[in-house]
């Protein structure tokens, strides 16, 4: 099943996984990344956004995990220097292998 709701952030986060509780779910957002010509990389509206999957680690949904998994999405090929320079904008690192995503 999938249910898609435009919502502010800070408006839903608690009730969503009080509801949540041992289900599989996914929170995501679409964006853009910004561009970065240096590295020739360009972000895409299609393409670019974060996606936090609760009990899961797959980004198509797979089976149930205790973990919770965020994904950082980009371009349509995947870009892994640009997911990993955007991970490492906020002191993290990309683990694992890339995954088709949304």
């Amino acid at each position: 099943m999938s249910f898609k709701e435009d919502v502010e952030r800070g408006d839903v986060e608690e009730r969503f996984l009080a509801a949540l509780g041992e289900g599989m779910a996914a929170i995501e957002w679409n964006g853009r990344w910004p561009d970065d010509p240096e590295a020739d990389s360009y972000g895409h509206w299609n393409y670019d956004g974060v996606q936090v999957v609760f009990h899961g680690d797959e980004a198509r949904y797979g089976d149930w995990t205790e973990e919770h998994t965020v994904f950082v999405h980009v371009t349509k090929h995947g870009d892994l220097p640009r997911a990993r320079k955007l991970a490492a904008h906020i002191g993290s690192d990309v683990l694992g292998e890339a995954q088709l995503g949304w």
